[in-house]
């Protein structure tokens, strides 16, 4: 088995030491930090496969995140900075009700990476703190993330507010974790919805192109 596979292999079976040392050696032998990247994803969304499937729970998912933003961690200093410039700005919060951090960590972490600026509001944040956020800031995209139940009624109230506020056309917005889904995209009306990360990267990409690929 190839470093690239068995680091598949480690992610999903939520071997610790052996992602750690998998991701170092793929790092040694010269691997890109993108190719990297891609198997730790490729091993998180198992993980997804194996919680729908119930052979694992929510203390797994949990691991597995902290796990992912380890490797992360390892990954960072070899990754382009290259450019100096952010490519566009994101505001990120775990909503009101929630204090489920890992996967909002993660998805920073990813976007800092590729040169985004990000604003973090952190855990349990209200409507309104989301709304000052957009209206100060004026971020490219709103992320929202939630894992219990719970938050999508938080996360259709500060929908709510940025209508009320007349923010919502200012920014495109997109729902993140185990609490989101299409019928939940819908209801709430954002604009889209991801659990997996290297989606809300795709997402925030797709906006950042489609707003100034026009402008410039």
């Amino acid at each position: 088995m190839n470093h690239r596979d068995g680091l598949i292999d480690a992610m999903t079976e939520l071997d610790e030491d052996r992602v750690m040392q998998l991701v170092q050696a793929m790092i040694d032998s010269g691997a890109t930090s993108n190719s990297i990247q891609m198997a730790l994803n490729v091993g998180i969304t198992n993980v997804g496969k194996r919680f729908e499937k119930g052979d694992y729970f929510i203390a797994d998912l949990i691991v597995s995140g902290m796990i992912y933003r380890d490797a992360l961690r390892i990954l960072m200093p070899t990754m382009d900075r290259a450019r100096s410039m952010p490519i566009g700005r994101i505001v990120i919060g775990v909503v009101q009700g929630d204090i489920h951090d890992i996967g909002k960590d993660i998805i920073v972490s990813l976007l800092r990476a590729e040169h985004f600026e990000v604003i973090d509001l952190g855990v349990d944040v209200k409507p309104e703190r989301f709304a000052y956020a957009v209206r100060t800031y004026r971020p490219d995209a709103l992320l929202m993330s939630g894992v219990l139940t719970l938050a999508r009624e938080s996360m259709k109230k500060t929908m709510n507010l940025l209508e009320e506020e007349q923010l919502r056309q200012q920014v495109q917005v997109l729902i993140g974790g185990l609490c989101a889904g299409e019928s939940q995209r819908q209801w709430i009306g954002a604009d889209g919805w991801a659990y997996d990360p290297m989606e809300t990267v795709s997402f925030c990409k797709r906006v950042v192109g489609e707003k100034y690929g026009k402008e410039r």
